[in-house]
């Protein structure tokens, strides 16, 4: 077991696919491994910490997607780089954390586990739905990878053992064998939950070495259900037909669908996972909430708003007493400060995403600087004026003051609570998403879907959303959720969420209002807001992100004028010299397709599956 902890961090360090290759032929041909190896400790090691395993992993999520989607903006005022600029040769590329990981850690162990550790055990008739729940997850973050990179080694990834040493690259809508992708992840994820679903005698219940399920099949069945959908929904308009074969083939499915927040599917991280939160908490203090995220949710007095938003400094009551005391100063030399400055006193403010705005007073900083009289000397105050976004969701307590964090940046420390008492989170899919995803479907199909109509479906995710977001909240110490000492204390409530819903926005349903929730419900999942936006052009742009009959708006974004553009897939990793050629090979066809673009580089072009025109 020790040397098999050895060999498995040595594949954490690995970056390269090749590099890869050489640690799993190392675990093939070291037999000392095989059948001595509880299968459900590799299990935990393969899935650990996922697609969250690394702080850069996080750094990257708030300058990129979180971004892109207009949740964050950095506080020096909008990046143009984020986004892409037409008349630019240089081009953004958007970081998910899926390629490296599923080469490095979920792909290459999970393989290694259903093909070399469970039929070397002893008992791998035991195993069996261990490997299925392996098969689920590997096939979900190739899938992943697919997504965003339209080609990968798949195929023949992983089979140096065999004398596959340069792996040829599949294609999101062609695998190696000629035939779609697409449809064998479906094919592999259907298996596995059949696999689930025959109740096999005398199988290990995977229990504490689960951190999303804690061995629970029924909800493994219902999450891949969920997934296949998921899936499939991508190819609404590249493939409608296998997009509705899957459709009715899982909702005649006994095994259902993610049916609460308790069948969410969650990655719990170990308790001591971050504990040192230095780097990571950047997005207590280098980013702000956006205007467009802001609006949407203060436009219609949302529950969620206070939890995911904190409240500026223009007034008391954002649990800290540094802004309390430029607060007196403000009230004492700007007496008619509310009056003067109205939008700013609403306490929630977002920052504009548009890049053309940083010339604004509002915009440019985070911090609004006023000149003041004081005994004869001219003098200056600073009040922060565009919103926090709560850090608190992705950071212990929101990090530490110190060298980064000053003390007026993050709630006061008496608001933190012990680091051992937190666990951070990661979401893949949650009942309140597949409530939306399934508004959508229902609202297309003009009937019910899955026994709700679009408007129940969709009134339900709200619901289930602001349970969610409450739930988190207090799971991560946000003190407006559960210190009732807090400054801004305003925990979501059954009675809050009906009269969000009784207001005449949410009692008809549209595609732009299910899609305008799901954006604001993704902000734990901003990854999947970016695919959605890019399979329905929603939410859609307006030079004044201002919401209209419930419906959000993301922010135009302009430079000199001129529109940039949302990137919509990521560049191909490039391998190290050993499998260059194959890699060439896959660009070269990739790059035929003319809405993938000419070179690797330019981001704004399309993934095969990616046709909606927006």
């Amino acid at each position: 077991m020790k040397k098999y902890k050895v060999i498995l961090m040595g594949v954490l360090a690995l970056s390269t696919l090749s590099g890869c290759l050489k640690e799993y032929q190392e675990l093939n041909t070291n037999p000392e491994l095989l059948g001595e190896t509880d299968p459900r400790f590799v299990f935990t090691g393969a899935t650990e910490n996922f697609n969250n395993s690394s702080r850069n992993h996080l750094m990257a999520k708030y300058s990129g997607v979180m971004q892109m989607m207009q949740y964050l903006v950095n506080y020096q005022g909008a990046q143009e780089g984020v986004y892409v600029n037409p008349q630019s040769t240089n081009r953004p590329n958007p970081f998910t954390p899926y390629y490296s990981d599923y080469y490095a850690q979920i792909g290459l162990r999970l393989r290694y586990l259903r093909e070399k550790v469970i039929p070397s055990n002893a008992e791998a008739e035991r195993f069996q739905n261990l490997s299925a729940i392996a098969g689920i997850l590997e096939t979900y973050e190739a899938w992943l990878v697919f997504d965003v990179n339209g080609a990968a080694p798949y195929t023949e990834a992983f089979k140096v053992s065999e004398g596959i040493g340069k792996p040829r690259y599949d294609f999101y809508q062609e695998g190696l064998d000629g035939s779609p992708l697409y449809k064998e992840f479906d094919a592999k994820v259907k298996e596995y939950i059949g696999i689930l679903q025959s109740n096999l005698p005398n199988q290990y219940d995977l229990g504490s070495s689960d951190f999303f399920y804690k061995g629970n099949v029924d909800n493994w069945i219902r999450f891949a259900n969920t997934l296949r959908i998921k899936m499939a929904q991508r190819l609404e308009l590249a493939d409608a037909t296998f997009y509705n074969d899957v459709l009715s083939e899982v909702l005649a499915n006994p095994g259902g669908l993610i049916s609460n927040n308790e069948q969410s599917c969650v990655y719990n991280h170990p308790n001591e996972y971050n504990n040192n939160t230095d780097d990571m908490h950047i997005l207590t203090y280098q980013y702000a909430a956006s205007r467009a995220f802001v609006n949407f949710m203060k436009e219609y007095d949302d529950p969620r708003l206070p939890l995911l938003v904190r409240r500026n400094g223009f007034g008391f009551g954002n649990n800290n007493e540094i802004n309390d005391g430029i607060t007196e100063l403000l009230e004492q030399h700007y007496p008619d400060y509310q009056t003067r400055f109205p939008e700013f006193s609403e306490r929630y403010f977002g920052m504009s995403s548009n890049p053309d705005s940083t010339s604004t007073l509002w915009s440019g900083t985070t911090y609004f600087t006023l000149p003041y009289t004081e005994g004869g000397v001219d003098k200056t105050l600073t009040v922060r004026h565009n919103s926090q976004i709560e850090s608190r969701f992705y950071v212990k307590n929101g990090g530490k003051v110190g060298t980064q964090v000053t003390a007026r940046d993050k709630e006061d420390a008496t608001y933190d609570v012990s680091q051992n008492s937190i666990s951070i989170f990661t979401p893949l899919i949650t009942y309140s998403e597949t409530c939306f995803m399934m508004a959508e479907i229902a609202f297309k199909s003009g009937s019910a879907k899955g026994g709700k109509d679009a408007l129940t479906w969709y009134q339900e995710g709200i619901r289930a959303s602001m349970q969610q977001y409450q739930t988190w909240a207090e799971k991560m110490a946000v003190p407006s959720a559960m210190n009732s000492n807090s400054d801004n204390y305003n925990p979501i409530t059954s009675v809050k969420i009906d009269n969000y819903l009784s207001q005449t926005e949410f009692q008809t349903v549209s595609l732009e209002k299910i899609i305008s929730q799901q954006w604001v419900n993704l902000f734990m999942r901003p990854e999947e807001a970016w695919a959605t936006w890019k399979r329905t052009g929603l939410p859609a742009f307006k030079d004044q992100p201002i919401p209209e009959a419930g419906v959000a708006f993301l922010e135009a974004i302009t430079t000199g004028g001129n529109s940039l553009v949302i990137p919509r897939r990521g560049a191909l990793p490039v391998p190290n010299d050993a499998n260059i050629d194959n890699f060439n090979s896959a660009l070269e066809r990739l790059t035929q397709d003319p809405n993938y673009g000419d070179m690797n580089n330019k981001t704004e072009g399309r993934i095969w599956w990616d046709r909606f025109l927006n």
